[in-house]
Formats: structure tokens, sequence, C-alpha cells
């Protein structure tokens, strides 16, 4: 099953992370990240819920668009139809993994392309762009079909002190802790300072203070100096513990558009 992968996949990295920074692992049973929707219930939140208290502005509501592409599919092609179709609508589209998905939209649907839409946009803007990328019920060469869902992430901002920002950035670049631990960020450079910004799957607090504590290492400082924010404090922000309970049960993908429209 996808969810036992899942938690030992975690289990590792902590384990990994803590016997290079001192830092403490996951409880048994707590993955490093998950969080999702489900479509099938209508409920906001999916199976793989980590234990969070980074809430509030640091989590945030995006509309998803993930693609099951047919095995002869160039998805570079599917993403510039993705593109080209959101770019009419004045929309821009973000990379995300699909581990954000509930576990059993990823179990039907395989995503081979999965990518989220800005905060203020919804299901049916994800819906109109698919259709006029794709044609409706996945009538496009490549595409087997599309899931369109509301998801839960972590929109995080960490800022670690440092004299030589750029000689940090290569050597945590270098050491591959963020690339391991959060897949996909971006980071900036200010005078005395690096920023490094996520976007993606909840993460535990137990990884996020090995992260601070790996960052910490390479730039000589305290774990305690490497802060965390919200990427914005502009918007809505999600109270996790208001949020429904994560629900089993298995969610039933076919062929075209599902979840949007």
């Amino acid at each position: 099953m996808r969810n036992i992968g899942q938690l030992a996949a975690g289990a590792l990295l902590v384990l990994a992370l803590s016997a290079c920074t001192g830092g403490t692992p996951d409880p048994p049973g707590t993955p490093a990240s998950g969080a999702a929707v489900n479509l099938e219930t209508g409920t906001d939140v999916g199976n793989g819920r980590p234990a969070v208290s980074h809430d509030g502005l640091m989590v945030r509501r995006r509309v998803v668009i993930a693609v099951h592409p047919t095995p002869e599919a160039d998805l570079a092609s599917l993403r510039s139809q993705l593109d080209r179709a959101a770019a009419e609508r004045g929309i821009t589209l973000s990379d995300v993994s699909p581990d954000v998905l509930d576990e059993a939209v990823l179990e039907q649907l395989d995503p081979g392309l999965t990518v989220s839409l800005p905060p203020e946009r919804t299901r049916e803007d994800a819906g109109a762009l698919t259709d006029r990328a794709f044609g409706r019920v996945g009538s496009f060469t490549g595409v087997d079909s599309v899931h369109i869902g509301s998801v839960l992430v972590h929109d995080l901002q960490f800022a670690v002190p440092s004299s030589d920002p750029a000689s940090l950035a290569a050597a945590i670049e270098t050491e591959g802790i963020l690339a391991d631990a959060l897949g996909n960020y971006t980071t900036s450079m200010d005078s005395g300072t690096l920023g490094v910004a996520y976007t993606g799957p909840l993460l535990s607090d137990a990884l996020v203070e090995s992260v601070r504590a790996g960052m910490a290492r390479d730039a000589g400082v305290e774990p305690g100096d490497v802060k965390l924010n919200p990427r914005s404090t502009s918007g809505e922000g999600v109270d996790l513990s208001r949020e429904p309970a994560p629900e089993s049960g298995e969610s039933k993908a076919s062929p075209g558009h599902q979840g949007g429209h």
C-alpha cells in the first residue's frame, strides 16, 4: 500500500536528518508528509495528515490539477497545453508534488503531472482550463484522465542568518538537505540572510525542526536562529484543529475529468 511506503520513507528521512543534526524523529506511525482532499466524501483532508502545529497562514488551500497520461504521452507537451490555456486566462500554474493528493486518489490516478493554481482560483477555473487544454472527458491525445481537487499545502518561508548567503545556498544544495526533505523549493538572498520558500505537502513538526537544524549547522548558527514564517501574511490560512479528521476509503477514478466538473 502507498500509505505504508510513505510512512517508511518519512521515518528513514527524519532518521537520516537526525543523525546529522541531533533532531528528534517522528513518533512511530507519523508520516513525514501528506494532506489531501477526498472528493468522494467532500472533506478537505486526506488519509496522510502528519502531526502539524505550524498552521494558520502557513497552511493554505490550493486547487490542483493532476493528469494521468497515456503510456505514449509527452509530459512536456501536456504541460505546455496547460500553460497556454492558463495564460489565456491570466493564470500562472506552479509545480506541486502529487503527494498533496489523497492517497486513494494517488492509487487510482497515478498522476504524471500535477500543478497548482494561484490562491484565489477555484475548481471552476481549473475545470475551464483543462477543458480548454485537453477537451472534455480527457479527449486530448496523451491524456487518460484528469483529476481536479482542493488540497492543503504548507506555505513556508525559512530565513537563515549568514554572512555569505550564496555560499550557504550552495552548501545546502550540495548536501541535499532541502532536496531530500522538501523536494521543490526556491531560495532568495538578502543582506545577511538566505531565504528558503516552500509550498507543498504538509510537513510534520519533527521534519520541519530537522530541516531547521540541518540548515543551521551549515550556517554555523543555532536551530532557533532559523526563522520560520508564512510565505505571505495576506489571504486566508487554515486552522488544522478545525479541519475534519482524515477519512479512509477508496476514491473511484474513471476516464475523463474528476472532481472539478
